[in-house]
């Protein structure tokens, strides 16, 4: 065989290989799997696998069935990709990556594991040259910044308890607060229609606010079902734009603030900033994406927006990078 022969071999190859790339968040887990040559063969979905929202054992089923999905939607038998390339959130510590690793070996999922912050595929699937900043807010919330070099710096990402800020369920919790605190006369309520009480009592399938402590703290209303009250919120916030300036403002300029701090450890004080946006919350709420930029701007950077509905195809493109030759940390 010829010299191009052996290259065109090499060249089909490559395409051939499949690779693996997996989002796994607080509220879902979506894996693709694909070729070498950019091609997308299938997509599996599940629940979430932050462990540290849904438990270990939880976090692994769900990982394991989205890889199976994303095989079986391929018509392919499961077996192990090339490179897997996975951001999981709440998988930061070593001890948490060790962790997966022992399930990917176990499960057989890849010769080679990549195992990067779900914050990473946003930079990797939302800006051009592969760098910028990556803002993920969904149930939770969290940036990832990557420079042209290879250096990172993230910030936020520390959960509900003392962080995830502008995240879905910080702002649930801040209209679920100002709900009560209208009703005790702590806050002035509104003179006309109480849009946002009516919206949240609509989600919650209650009859009035006086039903919202029992709906709330019912069994089995976790962090997700009450993050997934901010369509509600969002819906009111149209309605009576009061709500913009206390709720979706203050929750852009913690998103902003979130990004800016991610790209300050960088050394990027101001100018273009190309910005990943990721996240059911923050890719489905254009007021808030819109309230965001106008935040980052107000801080000197010039965002270079790009949405980004599916995070893993970042993993998929890591995965291949890694394949190539990249080192990818």
């Amino acid at each position: 065989m010829s010299t191009n022969d052996d290259q065109a071999a090499e060249s089909t190859d490559a395409a051939e290989t499949l690779f693996l790339g997996v989002d796994g968040g607080g509220t879902s887990t979506v894996a693709l799997l694909g070729l070498g040559d950019g091609r997308v063969l299938g997509q599996g979905a599940a629940g979430p696998s932050n462990a540290k929202a849904v438990g270990t054992a939880a976090a692994r089923t769900a990982l394991e069935e989205a890889i199976a999905g994303a095989f079986a939607e391929a018509g392919l038998w499961p077996r192990a990709v090339a490179v897997a390339c996975l951001g999981v959130a709440g998988f930061d510590r070593p001890e948490d990556k060790a962790l997966l690793g022992e399930w990917a070996v176990a499960g057989n999922w890849a010769d080679r594991l990549v195992l990067v912050n779900d914050g990473d595929l946003v930079v990797a699937a939302g800006t051009p040259e592969g760098w910028g900043v990556g803002l993920i807010a969904g149930t939770g919330s969290i940036a990832v910044a990557r420079a042209a070099d290879g250096r990172k710096a993230r910030a936020g990402g520390w959960g509900a308890v003392f962080g995830d800020e502008g995240s879905a369920y910080a702002l649930a919790v801040a209209a679920l607060r100002l709900v009560a605190r209208r009703i005790d006369g702590r806050d002035p309520a509104p003179t006309g229609p109480d849009a946002l009480t009516d919206a949240l009592c609509r989600a919650l399938k209650i009859d009035g606010p006086g039903q919202i402590v029992s709906a709330v703290y019912a069994p089995g209303m976790d962090r997700t079902k009450v993050a997934a009250l901010t369509p509600a919120v969002i819906d009111a916030a149209l309605r009576d734009a009061s709500l913009v300036d206390i709720l979706i403002k203050p929750a852009a300029r913690e998103l902003g603030e979130t990004a800016a701090a991610a790209a300050r450890s960088l050394g990027w004080t101001a100018g273009p900033l190309p910005l990943g946006l990721a996240g059911g919350f923050l890719v489905s709420a254009p007021l808030l994406a819109d309230a965001l930029l106008e935040d980052l701007r107000g801080r000197g950077y010039e965002p270079i927006p790009t949405r980004v509905d599916e995070p893993a195809v970042g993993g998929l493109n890591l995965a291949r990078r890694a394949f190539a030759g990249e080192v990818i940390s």
